[in-house]
């Protein structure tokens, strides 16, 4: 039975994982795994991973990955569901069919001279009976196509099909879909909102609720930084201090996007290393939106954001100096008012084992900033 030819992403400036992929790959031939979850903030190589590490090593174990991202379609998620099914189906069927990158565009915000921000809106459509017809055809052929080999779906920013009531149909329907089959098709799972997936898997009034597990996904070790730093050696013979571009590679929760486009900018701009990491900060701050964000914090929201990234604590009594020094208010119930807001504003997010995750890449320094030099000495940082 011919496979999908799926053709493996061959940038050299991919940092391949392949214990990561081995280890996942084979929780997905387990029927004890039949729907994983994986959480991770945006840009920290989700997608890259499961479309260049896990889908090779899936087909090089006989399996069959269908990977679909929720996102492509805003408006209409269940038919770029569809349109994959379809593409996979034709795949499997026709031997020789014309190759295909498994890796289609992710769509990331590239840097240039020039900052931008991708929109957002969409106009959400129901899908209707025909459409839902044709995915269970299209799913029920695939499976009979496959033969022996396990379907593994992999389904990306599956957090927006909870962004409108106009996906519910879809949702339901997918659902039944693979209870159906059951064991014969594992899931994986992919959201990089923790409201999103909580919502998806842990409201007892949707669909999904209970079916798996929610696990935080891998961030990418420091083995990146050596990666990149080595390729600008042998490529441009560019040499910089690997130290320097650690710390700012902790300091941006190890997130591949911004140091890539760190690389960029050192290489088309010929800037220092400083002086790339200062672009980078302001790309950042003007990405994220953190001047419309800091607008809109109150001073225990700020100072409560400073104490949890330095790992202070809440409730001592330095830090409700700190809270009252910021010009907040120093009391609990201010505070765990803040702890909600900052939560539901998902600036803040808390991680299965209770650390307190800050989404926002740049916004403490953007706090920071706006602080005068005599109060940050006064709070100490």
């Amino acid at each position: 039975m011919p496979q999908p030819s799926y053709i493996t992403y061959s940038d050299p400036w991919f940092y391949q994982r392949p214990r990561l992929a081995t280890h996942i790959g084979t929780m997905c031939k387990d029927t004890l795994f039949s729907r994983m979850i994986y959480l991770g903030s945006r840009r920290i190589g989700k997608s890259y991973f499961f479309l260049n590490d896990l889908c090779p090593y899936l087909i090089q174990e006989g399996l069959m990955p269908v990977y679909v991202n929720m996102w492509v379609n805003k408006s209409a998620p269940h038919s770029e569901f569809a349109e994959q099914l379809a593409i996979v189906l034709d795949e499997i069927e026709q031997d020789g069919a014309p190759k295909r990158f498994l890796n289609t565009e992710i769509k990331k915000l590239a840097i240039n001279n020039q900052f931008a921000k991708i929109g957002m809106e969409f106009k959400p459509k129901v899908a209707t009976d025909i459409d839902l017809y044709n995915i269970k055809n299209l799913l029920k052929s695939i499976v009979a196509a496959a033969g022996k080999s396990k379907i593994i779906l992999i389904l990306d920013e599956f957090q927006h099909l909870l962004t409108s009531p106009a996906f519910d149909n879809f949702l339901y329907a997918l659902r039944t879909l693979l209870d159906t089959y059951g064991s014969r098709i594992s899931v994986i799972f992919i959201g990089s909102s923790r409201t999103g997936m909580k919502a998806a898997f842990e409201n007892d009034k949707m669909p999904f609720y209970q079916s798996a597990q929610i696990n935080e996904f891998p961030i990418l070790d420091d083995g990146f930084i050596a990666h990149c730093t080595k390729r600008l050696e042998v490529v441009y013979n560019i040499h910089i201090n690997r130290l320097e571009l650690l710390d700012f590679w902790h300091e941006i929760n190890h997130s591949p996007h911004w140091i890539i486009n760190l690389m960029r900018d050192i290489v088309t701009n010929q800037r220092s290393l400083p002086q790339a990491i200062a672009f980078i900060k302001e790309a950042t701050r003007v990405e994220e939106g953190h001047d419309e964000v800091l607008k809109n914090l109150t001073a225990t929201d700020k100072a409560v954001l400073l104490l949890l990234h330095y790992k202070r604590g809440l409730y001592s009594e330095e830090s409700l100096r700190i809270i009252k020094a910021v010009g907040g208010k120093g009391t609990r119930g201010s505070i765990q008012s803040s702890e909600r807001r900052l939560e539901n504003k998902k600036i803040i997010s808390t991680l299965p084992d209770k650390n307190v995750m800050i989404q926002l890449y740049g916004l403490i320094d953007a706090i920071e900033q706006s602080l005068s030099p005599e109060l940050k000495l006064k709070i100490g940082i």
